[in-house]
Formats: structure tokens, C-alpha cells, sequence
């Protein structure tokens, strides 16, 4: 907390910009995203660096005065779910993790279902569970920019496969997909970019992948409020190798809104609108999303539940609706500290 009233409160690999003012006599209240908390100082009197706060609820934190600034610091087992002077709140995690270049590392698994329908004879009946890992891991660099790597991995334990008697079911692992962004400190704090390459592997098993390597361009534009996130995700893949024989020449647009409604909760949509440029198809959902940031045992998880509904799609058989619920525990990035950057 520095004496311009202003402050920055590191935690998860995450800086996180808060606010502070004098009121009264005796406290000082700090404000992040629109909560205000006031606490009493009492200075230490066998050390006049050393000082310790209270809140309304009787809470203690010790803090230094160093340097012209107020270092507080406080464990991972101190978070709750409204923070304190040395600890984010919900909320603050809430709007961190919406934020796609966020330095905070978490470990996804989306629990997914699909139930399609289709010209084809009983295509309306078909259905698939999969389950996505998609870890997020970022990279922070003594500048301040970001590298974002972001791999997906797919188990697909009921997924639908068509054959020469007609549909089945397989389990196995799909394609391996992941991305590797660059994200750079902006002078604009409120804009979001990210440019980088996105690629798949040829992993999956019993035939249910493409049996190509694919690569190709993305990037990220983006709006950040303190209420609202706004952005556009377009990425293109073509095949680059692979014992496969289909051609892959595929276009993917995320189109995302996310509305912070406070006390760690989040709506939104965040569509994913594709086109096959070889089959000419377009696969087009409409969808809606709502999550929820908490705090258990000092670990802050989000949890988060998206509902697809496919307006456009192949007529012959294709995804009628997609329901995901989705765990992500925050982690340390403990890569980061392999290779020397910041966690």
C-alpha cells in the first residue's frame, strides 16, 4: 500500500490493484471492486516499523512499514471468501479469473455432454460424455508480459462413432490440442491482447481422431471494466502432416462477454462459432454461462456451468446441445519456477 492511496495486492501470481483512504481519527478502509473494509492501527512500541490492524470482526494482520510502503503479508490458509488487507476476496478472484490473460494458474476439467440429431436413420438418439482437461498455465516476464500455454486434453468415455452398420460408441483419448500465446503489458490497462500459434496432435485412440498434425495463427482482442469483459478469440488450422486423408482447413471464432455481478459470481456467453472451409459447413451455438469464485480451505476454486444450443450445424448429423459443468482449482504454476519466471 503506497501513500498516493493507491495499492497492489499479489496473491496467485496475480496483481491485483485495490485503493485506500483515511477516515476518522483511527481507521483506514480499503476498497477493492466496489467493497470497502475499515480496520483500526495499533503501532508496535518495542518496533516502530511494526504495526497490526483489526477489522469490525476482531481479525488480526501484522504489517511493515518499509521503504514508504505498508507490506503486509498473509498465508493461503487466511483467505475467506471476503478477503482482508493481505488476502483477495471472492470477487477479486472472480474478476481475475475471467480475464483470459490472467497470470493466475488453474487446473480445468469440464465434464461435457452432447445430444445430437441429424437426417441420418437414429441420429436423434445419439449422445457423448467427454471429459476435458484443460490446465492454464502462465508464464510472467520480468517486463510484465505474459506467456500463456494451454493444453486440452480429452477423454472421451461415451463418444459416438458412425460405421458401416450404423452408430456405435467407443472410449479412448482424443487429439491433443494446445495453445502457446504471447501476451504483452499494455500501457492501456483496460485492453486485453494476445497473439499466438494453436496446433493439435494426432493422440487419440480406436480411430477417434483425425490422424493430422495441425497448426496455425490465433489471437485475443479485448475489453477489461471493473464490471464487464468483452473480447473476440479467432484462431484457423490447417493440416501440416499426419497418416490421416481428410484435409483439415478449419476457422474458429470465441465471441465472449462476461458480466461480474459480485460476491465471486459471473454470467456471460462465450460461443464458439466454427466453419469447415473443405465440407463448407458452419457450426454455429448459441450459448449462456454462470460461475461462481469460492474459497475452500485457502484454495480459491471456480465453479461454472454453460449450456449450447446449436442454431447451425450438418444437416445429416450434428450437436443439438452441449451442457458442460466445469471445476478449476487455482494452482501455483510451479513450471514457472523451472524455467526462473514469476509464479
Amino acid at each position: 500500500y503506497n501513500p498516493d492511496g493507491t495499492g497492489t495486492l499479489y496473491s496467485w501470481g496475480a496483481a491485483i490493484p485495490r485503493t485506500w483512504e483515511v477516515r476518522g481519527d483511527d481507521q483506514v478502509c480499503i476498497t477493492a471492486k466496489g467493497v470497502s473494509n475499515c480496520y483500526n492501527f495499533e503501532k508496535n512500541t518495542a518496533d516502530p516499523t511494526l504495526y497490526r490492524a483489526s477489522d469490525a470482526a476482531g481479525n488480526l494482520v501484522e504489517f511493515r512499514l518499509t521503504e514508504g510502503r505498508a507490506v503486509v503479508k498473509a498465508e493461503p490458509e487466511d483467505i475467506g471468501k471476503e478477503g482482508n488487507a493481505a488476502t483477495p476476496s471472492a470477487a477479486e478472484l472472480a474478476a481475475e479469473l475471467s480475464n483470459p490473460n490472467t497470470a493466475i494458474a488453474t487446473m480445468t476439467i469440464k465434464n461435457q455432454f452432447r445430444w445430437y440429431e441429424g437426417d441420418l436413420p437414429d441420429a436423434d438418439n445419439q449422445y457423448n460424455y467427454s471429459l476435458l482437461f484443460q490446465p492454464a498455465l502462465p508464464f510472467v516476464l520480468s517486463s510484465g508480459d505474459k506467456v500463456i500455454w494451454r493444453p486440452a486434453v480429452p477423454l472421451l468415455f461415451v463418444q459416438t462413432v458412425l460405421g458401416a452398420f450404423g452408430f456405435d460408441s467407443e472410449t479412448g483419448l482424443g487429439d491433443i490440442a494446445f495453445d502457446l500465446a504471447y501476451a504483452p503489458k499494455l500501457e492501456y490497462k483496460s485492453l486485453i491482447l494476445a497473439f499466438g500459434l494453436i496446433t493439435s496432435l494426432p493422440t487419440a485412440t480406436n480411430d477417434l481422431g483425425s490422424d493430422q498434425w495441425t497448426l496455425g495463427p490465433e489471437i485475443l482482442i479485448g475489453k477489461l471494466t471493473p464490471k464487464w469483459i468483452l473480447g473476440i478469440f479467432p484462431n484457423h488450422q490447417w493440416d501440416i502432416g499426419g497418416s490421416g486423408d481428410a484435409d483439415i482447413n478449419l476457422t474458429s471464432i470465441q465471441v465472449f462477454y462476461t458480466y461480474l455481478l459480485g460476491g465471486g459470481w459471473s454470467v456471460g456467453t462465450g460461443p464458439t462459432i466454427t466453419y469447415d472451409w473443405e465440407g463448407e459447413q458452419w457450426t454455429v451455438p448459441l450459448q449462456i454461462n454462470a460461475g461462481k469464485t469460492v474459497i475452500w480451505n485457502g484454495r480459491p476454486w471456480k465453479l461454472s456451468a454453460e449450456l449450447n444450443y446449436y442454431v447451425e450445424k450438418a444437416e445429416a448429423f450434428g450437436p443439438e446441445w452441449m451442457f458442460s459443468f466445469n471445476i478449476a482449482p487455482v494452482v501455483k504454476n510451479a513450471m514457472a519456477g523451472w524455467f526462473g519466471l514469476g509464479d
